[in-house]
């Protein structure tokens, strides 16, 4: 899991946007708005951004290798390789309704589809088991992101997780392996908004008064 390809279109997302700065740029033009909804850091709030929005999308091969390894190792692989395979996906070849352009601000829209995955998969174990399932909690952060991609287009894209979760979560032959972990065999969150740089010690939800 994890394809080398996911590592080539970071790299390549990276390099044009230190050569148009693009993303930059609107982050620039709507720090009025963000800043509503972050705690932006005084100094060079854009520069906190990028490092920020960097960490998020280089963290996701990193996730699908540790998903894909802890999920071998207690016994669930079957369970979790379709939602594996979609986060890849996502990456690889795009949803239509993201732009296609190779950028770093659609890449992240990509980072924010599998992040928000996983999340959903956490969120539906939480909730059924009272119990996470895999070793990622990545929520704040992509609360974050959200607000970074605007409220409209990433309800969208929630709205897409949601459904397609949903759809892989039907899978009732495998719930059984799930439901017969031991208490404890799940793993403590490995990857989370406190592994990013970016976060929480710089960028930091605005808490509503």
């Amino acid at each position: 899991m994890a394809s080398p390809g996911i590592r080539k279109t970071i790299d390549a997302a990276l390099r044009r946007e230190r050569e148009s700065s693009q993303l930059s740029l609107r982050l620039e033009r709507q720090l009025p708005q963000l800043r509503n909804k972050l705690v932006l850091p005084d100094d060079q709030p854009v520069a906190a951004l990028m490092v920020f929005i960097t960490d998020y999308v280089e963290s996701v091969p990193g996730c699908l290798r540790l998903v894909t390894a802890v999920s071998k190792h207690l016994g669930f692989y079957d369970y979790a390789a379709p939602f594996l395979h979609l986060a890849e996906d996502y990456f690889l070849q795009p949803p239509e309704e993201l732009p296609a352009d190779g950028g770093l601000e659609a890449l992240l829209d990509e980072a924010f589809l599998a992040h928000r995955l996983l999340e959903e998969v956490n969120d539906h174990h939480i909730k059924h088991l009272q119990r996470p399932l895999l070793p990622v909690d990545m929520t704040e952060a992509n609360i974050i992101v959200h607000h970074l991609l605007g409220d409209e287009f990433a309800t969208r894209l929630e709205q897409l997780v949601q459904f397609t979760a949903a759809q892989l979560l039907r899978r009732e032959y495998v719930w059984g392996e799930v439901r017969s972990l031991p208490a404890g065999a799940e793993a403590t969150p490995l990857v989370s908004t406190g592994n990013l740089l970016g976060s929480p010690r710089q960028i930091k939800l605005r808490l509503a008064s």
